[in-house]
């Protein structure tokens, strides 16, 4: 076991609460005695990662490598990658075809014409860097259904039953 092995995460009982599931890949950071250090990333939110402390026990190395230019923008990232230790990951608070309302009047959607109280739909169940697709519906001229999609802060919506 060796610093920036890639491994498998072998039991996640301990792990739940940060939500690193079993069988998640990670990139050990640091080896400590009893424990590596695990950098994980959100399946669920691209770009969104973590790092844990995990039990040696608990993790199996992968037959793969990382190459060599990724272990080194890795070894001059560490203090930003050590900042994410313990960092409980986002997880999606809609699900596809979700009904939501825009909740904010924000410049960064204005934009693009839309505002508070329009209503959309969850295209996606996976967020990037905490946002999501929603698809907002709209009549044309010609009284024909069209929809725009629009990359919308998870913050930024609220679910409509």
């Amino acid at each position: 076991m060796k610093k920036f092995d890639l491994v498998c995460l072998n039991n996640n009982t301990l792990y739940k609460n940060y939500g690193i599931e079993k069988n998640m890949h990670g990139i050990i950071i640091e080896i400590n005695q009893n424990c590596v250090s695990v950098m994980f990333f959100n399946p669920h939110n691209l770009g969104e990662a973590t790092l844990i402390d995990i039990n040696k026990n608990d993790i199996s190395i992968d037959k793969e490598n990382l190459p060599d230019y990724i272990k080194v923008e890795l070894e001059n990232k560490l203090e930003r990658i050590k900042s994410n230790r313990n960092k409980i990951f986002t997880t999606p608070k809609f699900k596809e075809y979700d009904k939501v309302m825009l909740t904010t009047e924000d410049k960064k959607y204005l934009k693009f014409g839309l505002h508070k109280g329009d209503i959309g739909f969850i295209m996606d169940n996976n967020m990037v860097g905490n946002c999501v697709e929603v698809d907002f519906p709209y009549l044309d001229e010609d009284n024909e259904l069209f929809g725009e999609t629009f990359s919308i802060n998870i913050d930024d919506l609220k679910i409509i039953k």
